[in-house]
C-alpha cells in the first residue's frame, strides 16, 4: 500500500480549518510607526514617523502546530509523523506562513500622505487531523485485525496553499488634528498578481472507513471532494510542487483595506493610539492552467471504494473516481476566482510612562472558511508590552492563537532595524508550539511629524 498518498488522501476527509496571513505582531505596536504599521492599518500612514519613511525589506515566517512542542519538533524531525500519532489526543494542526516585503515607502505632506507598498505571501496550511485514523493508515503494515471508523464530517475539510504578490498604493487624511486629539482615515488599494492555488476539500462526509489488514476503504459513504491546483506548479506525478515551474504571472485581480485611527494627545504629545481595519478586501483571478473539479462520492452500503489502490497522481485519481461509478462529476472549470483573507483587526496602545508602553491587537476572519475557494485567516488576540530608551525598543509580544495556543516572544528595535519573534520565550522554557522570525530595516527621512509617544 501506498502509506503516504493513503496519508494524504484520509487528511483531507477529516474537519479542517486552514488559516492564514501571519502578521507581524510585536513590532506592527512599536511606538515608530512605519509602513508595516501601514500594512496593517492604512490611516497609520498619516502617523509615520518622518516625512519620508522606506521599507527597505522586511520577511516574517512562522511555522506551527497544536501537538509537538519546538524541541520535540526538533528532536524528532526524521520521524515527525509517527511522533505526532504517537502524542496527540486530539485533532491535529499545523501550518507554515512566509511574507516578504519588498522596497516600499510612504510620504506625508499636510494632511495627506501616500504610499506605494509591495509584498510577497505564501502559505500552506492543514489542520484537524483526527490522530487514531492517522495511526490506522500509516501503521497498516502490522496487519491490524477488521477496524470500522465511522465518519460524519458536516463541515467542509480542507488543505489549502496559497502563493501571491501584491503591490499598490495607499493614502490617507487627517479629518481633524486638534491639541487634544486626531482622527484619520486611510486605504490601501492593491493589485494581485497570483502564482499559485491549491486546495482539496471534501465537504458533508458520512461514511465508514474499512480497515481490513492491508486493505483501507471507503463503504457506505456521500461526501462532495473538490480538486484546486495549478498544473504548471504541482507535479501531479507525485503531489510535489515543481519550482521549475514557478513564475509570477500577470496582473489578475485587486484588493483594499479600509482603516481608521484615533489618537488622544496631552502637553507631552500621544498616550493613547487606537484602529481598527478591515483588511484584503478582494478576489484572486486564476486563469488557464489552474484547474478546479468537484466531485460527489456516493457509495452504496455493502459496496467498497479501495483508497489504497489509488496512485499518487491527480489525473489518475479523477479517472478512478469516475471509473469506479460511485463519483460523478458536477463541476470542471479551467481557471476561477478566489477570495482573499479578508479580517477585521483592532488595536490599542497606551503610554504608560515617559519609557513603558503596552499594546493589544486582535483580530478575526470574517470570510466563509468553508468555501474551496477562499483563503481563510487566523483569529488571535496580543499583548505587547515595551520600553524605549532612545533610539532602542524591546518588545515582548505575548499571544493566544488558533492553532498554536497562547505563545511568548521577544524583539528589539534600533532606530529602524528591527528583529524579533513571537514564540522565542515559551520556547525557551520548552512551552511553544511554535517556530517565527520576524526582520526587517526602515529608514526615515525628513522632519518628524507625529509627535507620537
Amino acid at each position: 500500500m501506498n502509506k503516504i498518498l493513503i496519508t494524504l488522501f484520509l487528511i483531507f476527509l477529516i474537519p479542517l480549518t486552514v488559516m492564514a496571513q501571519f502578521p507581524y505582531v510585536g513590532i506592527q505596536n512599536s511606538q515608530r510607526k512605519g509602513m508595516i504599521n501601514v500594512m496593517m492599518n492604512p490611516a497609520e500612514l498619516n502617523n509615520i514617523s518622518r516625512t519620508v519613511e522606506v521599507q527597505f525589506f522586511s520577511a516574517n515566517a512562522a511555522f506551527g502546530n497544536n501537538v509537538l512542542t519546538l524541541s520535540e519538533t526538533l528532536k524528532n524531525r526524521n520521524d515527525l509523523w509517527n511522533k505526532m500519532m504517537e502524542k496527540a489526543n486530539q485533532p491535529i494542526n499545523g501550518n507554515t506562513d512566509i511574507s516578504v516585503i519588498i522596497p516600499s515607502f510612504g510620504i506625508k505632506t499636510g494632511k495627506w500622505a501616500f504610499s506605494l507598498i509591495s509584498q510577497a505571501q505564501s502559505r500552506a496550511t492543514i489542520l484537524g487531523l483526527n490522530p487514531d485514523l492517522g495511526r490506522y493508515v500509516t501503521e497498516n503494515e502490522e496487519n491490524f485485525d477488521i477496524i470500522g471508523l465511522s465518519l460524519n464530517n458536516p463541515n467542509n475539510q480542507r488543505a489549502n496553499t496559497a502563493t501571491w504578490l501584491e503591490s499598490g498604493v495607499g493614502i490617507g487624511r487627517e479629518i481633524w488634528n486638534s491639541p487634544k486629539s486626531k482622527f484619520s482615515v486611510g486605504t490601501n488599494f492593491k493589485l494581485l498578481f497570483p502564482t499559485g492555488y491549491t486546495n482539496i476539500g471534501v465537504g458533508n462526509l458520512t461514511g465508514t472507513l474499512a480497515v481490513n489488514r492491508n486493505e483501507v476503504a471507503l463503504t457506505d459513504a456521500k461526501g462532495v471532494i473538490n480538486f484546486s491546483y495549478n498544473k504548471n506548479l504541482v507535479d501531479v506525478r507525485n503531489f510535489n510542487l515543481n519550482y521549475d515551474n514557478l513564475s509570477l504571472g500577470k496582473m489578475n485581480g485587486a484588493g483594499f483595506d479600509i482603516g481608521f485611527n484615533y489618537q488622544l494627545k496631552n502637553n507631552r504629545g500621544v498616550w493613547l493610539n487606537t484602529g481598527m481595519v478591515i483588511r484584503n478586501i478582494g478576489k484572486l483571478k486564476f486563469g488557464g492552467g489552474q484547474n478546479n473539479q468537484t466531485f460527489r462520492m456516493s457509495i452504496p452500503e455493502g459496496e467498497v471504494f479501495r483508497i489504497d489502490l489509488l496512485e499518487p497522481d491527480f489525473k489518475a485519481i479523477e479517472r478512478a473516481f469516475l471509473e469506479s461509478g460511485y463519483f460523478s462529476r458536477e463541476s470542471n472549470q479551467d481557471g476561477f476566482t478566489v477570495g482573499l483573507p479578508t479580517v477585521w483587526a483592532a488595536n490599542t496602545d497606551l503610554k504608560l510612562t515617559e519609557k513603558l508602553f503596552v499594546s493589544v491587537y486582535g483580530q478575526t476572519f470574517i470570510q466563509n472558511k468553508n468555501n474551496n475557494l477562499q483563503i481563510p485567516a487566523l483569529n488571535l488576540i496580543a499583548v505587547t508590552p515595551s520600553a524605549i530608551f532612545g533610539k532602542f525598543e524591546v518588545y515582548s509580544p505575548w499571544g493566544y492563537y488558533d492553532i498554536t495556543g497562547f505563545t511568548g516572544g521577544l524583539g528589539f528595535r534600533y532606530g529602524g532595524f528591527f528583529i524579533g519573534s513571537q514564540s522565542v520565550m515559551t520556547a525557551l522554557v520548552d512551552q511553544s508550539k511554535k517556530a517565527d522570525l520576524q526582520v526587517g530595516l526602515s529608514w526615515g527621512f525628513g522632519k518628524k511629524t507625529n509627535g507620537n509617544f
